[in-house]
């Protein structure tokens, strides 16, 4: 028998996009209930959560949001 693959994988597999959730702020976030207490590892979408109001991503250390900040253009 061959092993299962996680239906996340087969998402990935098929070409699907993996679209984080968004949110303005960690404040809007934790507003939500997405806490980084309570999501350990998970990353999210901050449309205005950088410094200066600009977008980022932002990752759970189990205790605090950190930022990700995004640079320049991927070559």
């Amino acid at each position: 028998m061959g092993k299962l693959i996680p239906w996340s994988f087969e998402k990935i597999r098929s070409g699907e996009q993996i679209q984080p959730p968004t949110f303005t702020n960690v404040a809007a976030a934790v507003a939500a209930g997405v806490t980084a207490a309570k999501f350990p590892g998970r990353w999210i979408r901050l449309t205005a959560g950088g410094t200066g109001s600009v977008q980022c991503m932002a990752v759970s250390d189990g205790s605090n949001w950190r930022q990700v900040a995004m640079g320049a253009n991927a070559l």
